[in-house]
């Protein structure tokens, strides 16, 4: 009863004031938008920011004087030190991608003839690169290798494309640069002018968690993703031995059998190893059984097929059906010379596309570049409208036909990543090395403390400019406006959390619910557990930076080091493990591997307890001995 007393008596009077309960509904709020998806995270973001300053800035007589925050530390999440090394280290990966310097590892891993040893050292891979790159780029790397060595083997992609994203959330905790959560929880320790971590500060902690964590993924994930309920599993199985189904459109032209006759699945199952999903006449758009009218010239067929099946399709122009055609002379060369010749290769979307959330029609992709898209493979889910008009998302794969020349300049397009076996694409040798060296160098630098992780970053990504490792359109490319504004809006929030003894409520609260057991490594893992789970809900690097400052309140409350808190911090705002919407690469492979959102919490959930207990005994065994 003397601890509960202690810490009730010195729970701040101001409490009640309404600039601190506001703060609170904002937080609220915001995790609920966040968590429910209902407008764009940019814009809650921006709805947060303009919310804090009405309350300290532009009318905070509304309210309570109490406290005053200016406009330049509510906004000072912009320049922040953290902010500027994340968005570096997002252009230096850019780089390295982009260069093919990457590409050796994933040539390599394509040749060895085991596929246990492949995967295995594919997903070994994925987690040491990820230690000193942004996972992401890392991810949609090896995204097209790990497809064509499951398709090569025939093998299930039930559990390799979630175990390769986990392994590389679990490679970004063992550095300080490994994720860009990491560097906001060191920035929000910086910005309270207390002592922050270092390079290796979590190395040694951060390989025990991923090493339990790898043996969960390589011994019990794939139990848990092929229990036998899941019929999924079979028809993946099923349609990973035939080639990826794409959905293709075809034009019935005048001369097709099908005109004058009753549209019928009878009639459709003439053309042989093909299913017509969807039939469209002008605005009007009909899908099978319900179709009871005669055909027409003109009409629109969307057909589901595999790549083999589409690429006979294309060529024979079978019981009449036309394919989108190239805009301008489809059979002569850019020079005047021989006709050029017309191939078909496959295109992954990846999340940082600009063509993510638009459609072809809008991007005017036949225009710009000379190529035409067949088909869309988008795993399960159906897709019931014409091919130019359906928006575009992260994992889709394109059918696309060309020139030769216009394919082979398509596959430089940072909005599109080849897809392995599918064209064949030089990489630049030159730039290549010079960005391995720039990418060495700062991590030198940063590891053996000679300079600042945020000069090593903001030099090396200005030095792949001024060497024209990369452009500037494809940095800027690279750059995530989500990530600007969700961190922006997470170190306001925290500003004011700070300034209005926020923080210190909700330490001393957490504290009070774990009274009864007054221990700082069982209230330690207790806190780890409560991040872990909401990391999963709102973003990680919202979480980061949100649960900093309280976590060293927490600290301070119990008299005790803030270092092992602020570790906690950045390991369980790594651990969004059970949702797609918790780390990108998540909602990356959710779409490659054709996932479903149950498949995240059955495989991640329990991936989130070995965390925590791993961390536990850290808490025990490593913090406080």
């Amino acid at each position: 009863m003397s601890f509960i007393s202690t810490h009730l008596t010195h729970l701040p009077f101001h409490a009640t004031h309404l600039q601190v309960l506001s703060v609170f509904v904002l937080i609220i709020g915001g995790l609920y938008f966040y968590a429910g998806e209902y407008f764009a995270m940019e814009i809650t973001a921006l709805i947060l920011l303009c919310s804090l300053l009405f309350l300290f800035v532009v009318f905070p007589t509304l309210v309570s004087e109490a406290y005053s925050l200016p406009a330049t530390e509510l906004l000072l999440g912009f320049s922040s030190p953290a902010l500027l090394t994340v968005l570096s280290l997002l252009v230096i990966g850019e780089a390295l991608a982009s260069t093919g310097a990457l590409g050796i590892v994933s040539r390599y891993l394509s040749r060895l003839s085991s596929f246990n040893l492949s995967l295995l050292l594919l997903l070994l891979a994925a987690m040491l690169l990820s230690a000193f790159l942004n996972n992401i780029p890392v991810v949609v790397l090896f995204i097209p290798v790990l497809r064509a060595l499951l398709e090569r083997k025939r093998r299930d992609s039930r559990w390799p494309m979630m175990g390769m994203s986990f392994a590389s959330v679990l490679g970004g905790m063992t550095t300080l640069i490994g994720s860009s959560t990491n560097l906001l929880v060191a920035g929000s320790l910086v910005a309270m002018e207390r002592e922050t971590l270092g390079f290796f500060t979590v190395t040694f902690p951060g390989l025990y968690l991923a090493f339990f964590g790898m043996l969960y993924i390589l011994f019990v994930m794939p139990r848990l993703l092929r229990s036998p309920r899941y019929s999924w599993g079979r028809r993946k199985l099923d349609s990973a031995l035939q080639g990826k189904r794409f959905v293709a459109q075809f034009i019935i032209t005048g001369d097709s059998p099908f005109v004058g006759k009753v549209a019928s699945v009878a009639l459709f199952s003439s053309i042989e190893r093909a299913t017509v999903v969807l039939v469209q006449r002008g605005e009007m758009s009909f899908t099978p059984p319900d179709l009871s009218f005669d055909l027409r010239a003109g009409d629109i067929l969307l057909i589901s097929a595999s790549r083999k099946r589409i690429d006979e399709l294309v060529e024979t122009e079978e019981q009449g059906l036309l394919p989108p055609q190239l805009s301008g002379e489809n059979s002569s060369s850019h020079s005047g010379g021989a006709p050029e010749e017309t191939i078909l290769a496959e295109f992954f979307i990846p999340p940082q596309s600009s063509f993510v959330g638009r459609t072809l029609q809008g991007i005017r992709f036949r225009f710009r570049y000379h190529c035409v898209v067949l088909g869309l493979e988008r795993g399960t889910r159906r897709m019931l409208r014409n091919l130019t008009s359906t928006r575009l998302r992260a994992g889709d794969i394109a059918l696309v036909q060309g020139r030769a020349s216009d394919i082979q300049a398509l596959g430089q397009q940072r909005d599109l990543v080849a897809v392995e076996h599918s064209i064949h694409k030089l990489p630049d040798a030159e730039r290549a090395s010079k960005a391995v060296g720039i990418f060495i160098l700062c991590i030198l630098a940063s590891a053996t403390g000679i300079a600042p992780i945020a000069f090593c970053a903001i030099s090396g990504a200005t030095a792949m400019l001024a060497l024209g490792v990369l452009t500037l359109e494809d940095a800027v490319r690279a750059l995530d406006r989500k990530i600007v504004l969700v961190i922006a809006s997470a170190f306001a929030l925290a500003a004011a959390l700070q300034v209005t003894g926020g923080d210190k409520i909700l330490a001393q609260c957490f504290i009070f619910l774990t009274h009864f057991i007054a221990s700082p490594p069982f209230i330690l893992s207790c806190f780890f557990l409560f991040v872990a789970l909401l990391s999963n809900i709102i973003s990680t690097k919202a979480a980061a930076v949100l649960f900093t400052p309280i976590a060293v309140a927490i600290a301070d409350s119990l008299e005790v080091s803030h270092i092992p808190f602020a570790i906690a911090v950045l390991f369980a705002s790594n651990c969004a493990f059970a949702t797609p919407i918790g780390y990108q690469t998540n909602l990356l492979v959710m779409n490659a591997g054709q996932y479903r959102f149950v498949d995240f919490v059955r495989a991640g959930l329990p991936l989130i307890i070995v965390c925590w207990l791993c961390f536990s005994v850290l808490c025990y065994a490593y913090f406080f001995v």
